[in-house]
């Protein structure tokens, strides 16, 4: 199987984005939905200023989308597709002991 270079450095750039716990936390909450960077502090443990720094990781990997409405930012997965990869790694590891 022949793959570009550039979509292995996607990919790797993906995985490394979501390779912490609190920013693969904010993409399973993000999996039923978009929410505001202060909902996802209620839920995530960790500071604020952590959570942000998170989502501008995750955006940065491409995985995220932020939408502003009035003085609100929301965050949803990127598309389907990131739904589906989140998904498949929760998947994966169910299926380990």
């Amino acid at each position: 199987m022949s793959i570009e270079p550039d979509h292995l450095d996607r990919a790797v750039e993906a995985l490394r984005g979501m390779a912490y716990q609190h920013r693969l936390h904010i993409l399973v909450l993000l999996r039923a939905g978009e929410a505001t960077p202060a909902q996802l502090c209620e839920v995530v443990d960790a500071h604020p200023t952590a959570v942000a720094h998170h989502l501008r990781n995750l955006g940065h990997a491409g995985l995220i989308s932020r939408a502003r409405r009035g003085r609100n930012v929301y965050y949803a997965l990127r598309d389907d597709a990131t739904g589906r990869l989140v998904d498949e790694v929760l998947a994966f590891v169910s299926d380990r002991p």
